[in-house]
């Protein structure tokens, strides 16, 4: 090889441009016309992450197998780095990871590449030793593993990432300059402190960010190419009669691990799908009622506020129908909490074909649904209340106890262009006309104080059941 100063200064030129070439890649994007930019497709982002993923298991072996023929702290502490880098990459390939959840797997690896080239040439010359430095390896992979998955399950953690991704890759950059005795071990190590601060600066689901994952991929090859043939020789077995080769149990026992460690890995990806099928489970029950399918109170209530807040801001009227069953207490006492139940379903399903596609309706109470209906007049919202009422009268409800008539009274509430009802005084407004309709009998349709209370007359007509005991009951 050409030692001469020319020669010298050109390879280490080369190597800073290799060390800089995920910035390279970065700034190329980024000069790239803006219709170029934007998200690219799931596919690929995950094949960069793939990618990456096996490149630092590649890496991985080579440096375990290092290990456990040299005995040397570096290789044992680059199998930790690489390995991080493996399992915190396959975990974004496999399923979304957050930004600071690569922030916590790069900065661990960082730590691992920095004890490695401070450790230098030191040595463990017992095989047990080495065993147990393999086995902390794994430990600490699952734990890195562990940490990426559950730092990154936090929002509000977001604040991180640029700290640790900057973090990881300045002590890399450490590593790489005080282990510059291997030329191509420090290349790899540059390449990947200027990975993580393109994964630091760009934008996470930008197209920019990709280079990222490759830049790792790449310093892991450059790491795994110097594993392999980058290495100074070693001394001969013989020169060391204290040293052995491991045996076939040392190599079983890593082998044993080894598959502990994916099923590990397979557990925690499936734990986490699993918090995420929960978690959207529990934000559909607190918005829906469970025994109608409609909106739950504070659901419909939070769509009124919008409701009211649209209209205030543009000028246009919005109306409210307040529907509450009549005597529906005195059914669940007669005839049992099973045919309240289904009269409570069969209302709310004769409520959402009567509604708008731009119309809300929810269950308010126990036995009150409300209905939110934008860009509707006195007439509109009349026409709707009659046709729920009719339709019920007209068309009974079959329950386990027979066919049931049911009764419903309705209040009926309008803000007008211009006003400024708050979404509370236009549901009380509603709530008094309801009272009015209640008091008029039942059955019947009453609009708010600003009309007058003014009803709509009721039907005349008694609850009635196919079964004599079920009349009974509800005369």
């Amino acid at each position: 090889m050409d030692r001469s100063p020319a020669a010298t200064i050109a390879r280490s030129a080369g190597r800073l441009a290799a060390a800089l070439l995920p910035l390279a890649a970065l700034a190329l994007l980024h000069s790239l016309p803006d219709s170029l930019h934007g998200n690219p497709l799931p596919w690929v982002a995950a094949a960069f992450a793939g990618s990456a993923a096996v490149a630092a298991g590649l890496a991985l072996l080579f440096a375990t197998l290092a290990a456990v023929g040299s005995g040397r702290i570096r290789d044992l502490a680059d199998a930790a780095g690489f390995g991080m880098l493996a399992v915190t990459f396959g975990a974004s390939w496999f399923g979304s990871v957050a930004a600071h959840g690569l922030g916590v797997g790069l900065a661990s690896a960082s730590v691992a590449f920095a004890v490695g080239s401070f450790a230098d040439e030191r040595r463990l010359t017992n095989p047990a030793a080495r065993g147990a430095g393999i086995v902390i390896d794994l430990a600490l992979l699952e734990a890195c593993l562990g940490g990426v998955l559950l730092v990154g399950s936090f929002p509000g953690l977001a604040w991180l990432a640029p700290v640790l991704l900057i973090g990881a890759a300045a002590v890399t950059a450490l590593a790489g300059i005080a282990g510059f005795d291997q030329p191509w071990r420090a290349t790899a190590l540059g390449m990947a402190a200027s990975s993580a601060v393109v994964l630091a600066i760009a934008e996470s689901k930008d197209l920019e960010a990709l280079a990222g994952p490759a830049g790792i991929a790449l310093a892991a090859l450059l790491g795994a190419r110097a594993m392999a043939i980058g290495r100074p020789e070693q001394p001969a077995w013989t020169e060391t009669p204290d040293l052995e080769l491991p045996g076939e149990r040392e190599f079983d026992e890593l082998t044993r691990l080894t598959r502990e460690l994916r099923a590990t890995i397979d557990d925690l990806i499936a734990a986490r799908r699993t918090i995420e099928l929960q978690r959207v489970e529990i934000e559909r029950a607190e918005t829906l009622d469970p025994l109608t399918g409609l909106a739950a109170r504070g659901a419909i209530i939070e769509r009124l506020r919008t409701e009211t807040a649209e209209a205030r801001r543009y000028h246009h009227p919005v109306a409210l129908v307040l529907l509450d069953i009549d005597n529906l207490a005195a059914l669940n006492h007669e005839l049992g909490l099973e045919v309240g139940d289904a009269i409570l379903r069969e209302v709310a399903l004769r409520l959402r074909l009567r509604i708008r596609e731009a119309d809300a309706l929810g269950r308010l109470s126990g036995d009150a649904f409300l209905a939110i209906l934008p860009h509707s007049d006195e007439g509109a919202a009349a026409a709707f209340a009659q046709a729920v009422r009719d339709r019920l009268l007209e068309r009974p409800i079959s329950t386990a106890r027979g066919d049931l008539t049911v009764q419903v009274s309705m209040g009926i509430a309008l803000m007008r262009p211009a006003m400024t009802l708050s979404a509370e005084e236009l549901l009380a407004a509603a709530e008094e006309g309801l009272l009015s309709a209640k008091a008029a009998g039942g059955s019947s349709i009453a609009f708010d104080r600003l009309h007058g209370l003014a009803r709509i007359d009721g039907h005349e007509r008694e609850p009635r059941s196919s079964t004599g005991e079920a009349a009974d009951h509800t005369r």
